[in-house]
């Protein structure tokens, strides 16, 4: 539990340093990075504070016992700074108070608290790899390398060298300006209803309900997504950083080749460090095919506001994006071209982790499409998901997106009523990486050494479109799952 305690810390740490770029299509990938600001709850009545007590006279018995500090910190409650001031030459609670303060976000004051407890246990490996990573966060290198460099002379822990080594690259790439990485994942996905029919599998022309004949058709499609990014560390203190990236999908449906899907995605932007918070703007492109035919071109500039709020509990953040999409029409969406016009999304949200494995995050949209009278749409969607890491490198993430859509006016072509929809989707997604599944072929099985950094994701997905206007009335599962591999250079 010691040492896995800390490589949680160290993914936690990891994410706190990783700031959203903009869209990407590789989110799967970044799913176990994810954790931000984090805050334990504190204990408040009697009762808890009785059992706070008791549950550190417990640890300083594990610290006698087994020598592990990160164990029996990990088995108390959270501790506040009164408790510490009780107990100060207890390094369980010291030690504890430190991960708190890292779930808080305090840094700075986890790091000189974890140092003091080296002063006594200067033995203590899984504390200095703490030390290390925390001094590698406030970029304090240099420290970081000689805390690395002790633990390398002299531990034999298989885990803690690879977080050794790993460090020691991470560390390595903070020195160079220019930053880069390739991801690519290829897989597959089976729709229920690929081609949206209706529900009730009736369609109004001219508000006369006709009863359509296909029925809804099952699909499978084959998936390749390459992306590249690419980030310059520009060593000031407010402009920190200029960043670029770039995406592209290939969807192949094995049936329905109209809905094959070919797309580029770009974004750059800059990362400044106001007195308000970090500030964010954006330029986006998007460059869609369906079947080989352009279909859409979506130009975009974004702004976005991160601050923390409620004592660094909550990652706060919001967000105001302009654009313009241009629709082509295609041999088979003759009417494409009525969708073209201007959008505007404000979104405003937060993330907060419930503990060092569990991210929670919410958001609220407003969104604005200005096309023809009958493409033209106000809606309200919110948003809640989470990541959870769990053991043996493997994680869970979910999501609920609800939108409302309201319509502007009628389409005279369907009927004469006025469109609502209601969307709703539920997405679950575990991942796993390929060594972890490769362990239970037998000793006899040698894995190639390419498949180490390969994560299998398997996701489940249902979409539910509840609409007053039968055509737009539909559900959809989908089943997926794709081979991700991440490369940093």
């Amino acid at each position: 539990m010691g040492r896995g305690a800390v490589l949680e810390y160290s993914k936690l740490l990891q994410g706190q340093a990783t700031k959203r770029r903009g869209l990407t299509v590789t989110s799967v990938l970044a799913a176990c990075l994810a954790i931000t600001q984090v805050h334990a709850q504190p204990v408040g009545t009697e009762a808890a504070e009785r059992r706070t007590k008791e549950a550190t006279q417990q640890a300083g018995k594990t610290v006698a016992a087994d020598d592990d500090l990160m164990a029996a910190a990990e088995a108390l409650p959270p501790v506040t700074f009164s408790q510490v001031l009780e107990s100060p030459d207890d390094p369980a609670v010291n030690l504890r108070y430190a991960q708190d303060l890292i779930l808080k976000g305090n840094v700075q004051l986890a790091a000189a608290t974890v140092e003091r407890i080296l002063i006594s246990y200067p033995d203590a490996d899984s504390v200095r790899l703490l030390y290390a990573i925390l001094l590698y966060r406030m970029d304090v290198l240099d420290d970081a390398a000689a805390q690395l460099d002790i633990l390398e002379g002299r531990s034999t822990d298989d885990a803690v060298l690879k977080e050794v080594a790993r460090y020691r690259k991470l560390i390595d790439e903070r020195n160079r300006p220019i930053k880069r990485s390739a991801a690519v994942s290829i897989g597959m996905h089976y729709d229920s209803n690929r081609n949206a029919f209706p529900d009730k599998g009736t369609f109004l022309i001219g508000g006369t309900p006709i009863q359509g004949t296909t029925g809804e058709v099952d699909d499978f499609g084959h998936v390749v997504i390459a992306a590249t990014d690419m980030r310059m560390d520009t060593k000031g203190q407010q402009l920190q950083e200029i960043f670029a990236d770039a995406a592209v999908l290939y969807d192949n449906q094995v049936e329905i080749d109209e809905l094959d899907v070919r797309a580029l995605l770009l974004n750059g932007g800059l990362t400044y460090k106001s007195r308000f918070g970090t500030l964010v703007p954006g330029l986006h492109a998007a460059l869609i095919e369906l079947d080989r035919e352009k279909y859409s071109r979506d130009y975009a500039v974004s702004l976005r506001g991160e601050r923390p709020i409620l004592n660094s509990k909550v990652a706060a953040y919001a967000e105001i994006k302009a654009g313009w999409r241009k629709y082509n029409n295609t041999r088979n969406l003759p009417f494409a071209r009525e969708q073209s016009g201007q959008y505007h999304e404000l979104t405003v949200g937060g993330r907060r982790a419930l503990d060092n494995r569990t991210l929670v995050h919410g958001a609220l949209s407003l969104n604005s499409v200005d096309a023809i009278n009958f493409e033209s749409y106000e809606s309200y969607e919110i948003a809640v998901d989470f990541t959870r890491i769990l053991p043996a490198d493997t994680f869970l993430t979910g999501s609920v997106t609800i939108e409302k859509q309201f319509y502007q006016g009628p389409d005279p072509f369907i009927t004469q009523q006025t469109r609502h929809d209601l969307d709703t989707t539920f997405n679950l997604t575990y991942g796993i990486p390929v060594a972890n599944l490769t362990e239970h072929l037998g000793e006899s099985f040698v894995s190639p050494p390419f498949l180490e950094d390969v994560v299998l994701t398997v996701s489940a997905e249902y979409q539910n479109s509840n609409s007053n206007i039968p055509n737009f009335d539909y559900d959809n599962f989908r089943g997926q799952f794709l081979l991700n591999r991440r490369w940093d250079f």
